[in-house]
């Protein structure tokens, strides 16, 4: 894909949304009006734009937040270390040179009664989420707030489960630098390793990077980016910054998100090929795989059974479809529960056919019972 800059819309309506940016994969910026009537655009920045740290601190001082040591490399990412939310404000507002980043805290579970944000109607359609609201006992999620101060930065990369992400700055700006899917080749090397840093790399290692068609562009106050599914990318804060994030996923994106595991599927096993006549090395690969990618197989299949499930419950009119209610009524119309339902049986065909799938005790079994069910049900 070859795109030379990236729109901004200040109006878009759900479906145009869908047909222009979602279905076809592309990112784009949602202009200030999308965030107005968030608390936190008010509550969290002072009227000179800047963080309000008095609120901050007054809603989430004894949170435990995980901080990114920007100027130390760890394999691909950074450094990371856990502190309360005060002493990492303390550093923010008294280090700035320290280039601390608080990143991937679950703030809305630091202060449940505080309502910052409320997701737009345009990007409600969020399984990942769902997921696990409905299995509480895992206690996790993937909505994420990031603060930090000018130059700090996340390094090069793509997001967990090639899922879809979105960033909403309530302060500050961010340069972002996107590389769409099908350059892999470029940023790699023989090893399978990547760029750390698309504006500091070793040329001898990483030739070609210099042949990357990238989409570079800043996002303002209050905008919105829509990270498509596959784009990898690198963002660098220019002055403090804060912004609300999620990684989510729906029925465009299920076939890449299964795509992604079986890729990774085959590249633990290749690694583990000296092995392979060990005891019980499909365990082994699996959860080698969860480490790795986050998942397995028999997870992804407990993700895809619980989304079908509501979604079967739905079209019966059954309260256990009651979840959707968060969503656009766009998403929720019966021809997009179709949709939803055909895009899920593929998935399940496609791992119905899968040798990692029959790897798994049961699991072909289980891929199979639900395979049915879903056909059965979307055709009454």
């Amino acid at each position: 894909m070859d795109l030379d800059r990236i729109e901004r819309r200040e109006r878009l309506s759900v479906d145009e949304f869908v047909r222009d940016f979602l279905e076809p994969n592309i990112p784009v910026i949602l202009g200030p009006a999308f965030t107005a009537s968030w608390p936190a655009r008010h509550d969290w920045v002072t009227a000179s734009g800047s963080p309000n740290f008095a609120c901050l601190l007054e809603l989430y001082s004894d949170a435990q937040v995980q901080v990114a040591l920007c100027d130390k490399v760890y394999f691909s990412d950074q450094q990371r270390t856990d502190m309360s939310f005060a002493e990492f404000v303390d550093k923010w507002q008294n280090c700035p040179e320290a280039k601390m980043y608080c990143k991937d805290w679950h703030f809305t579970r630091s202060n449940p009664c505080y309502r910052a944000y409320q997701p737009l109607a345009l990007l409600s359609n969020d399984w990942i989420n769902m997921y696990f609201d409905s299995r509480p006992e895992l206690n996790d999620d993937y909505r994420f707030c990031y603060m930090g101060g000018n130059g700090t930065w996340t390094p090069f990369h793509e997001d967990v489960y090639r899922s879809y992400s979105w960033s909403a700055n309530m302060c500050g700006h961010k340069k972002w630098i996107m590389v769409a899917p099908g350059q892999t080749h470029l940023f790699t090397d023989g090893l399978g390793n990547w760029v750390y840093n698309l504006l500091d790399y070793d040329k001898n290692k990483y030739p070609r990077v210099s042949e990357l068609k990238t989409l570079e562009f800043v996002q303002g106050p209050g905008e919105t980016v829509f990270v498509p599914s596959g784009w990898w990318h690198q963002v660098l804060n220019i002055g403090d910054t804060i912004s609300i994030n999620h990684n989510w996923g729906n029925e465009f994106n299920l076939s890449a998100m299964y795509d992604r595991l079986r890729s990774d599927l085959a590249n633990v096993r290749y690694a583990l090929r000296d092995i392979a006549d060990m005891d019980d090395f499909d365990g082994h690969v699996q959860m080698i795989l969860k480490a790795d990618s986050g998942t397995n197989y028999q997870e992804f299949f407990d993700f895809i059974n619980a989304i079908a499930d509501i979604y079967l419950q739905r079209v019966q009119q059954k309260s256990g479809g009651k979840p959707m209610d968060a969503f656009d009524p766009y998403f929720s119309s019966l021809s997009s529960l179709d949709r939803a339902l055909r895009r899920i049986a593929s998935v399940l065909q496609s791992m119905l056919e899968d040798p990692g799938t029959a790897s798994v005790g049961g699991l072909a079994h289980s891929v199979a019972q639900l395979l049915d069910l879903t056909i059965q049900v979307n055709k009454e």
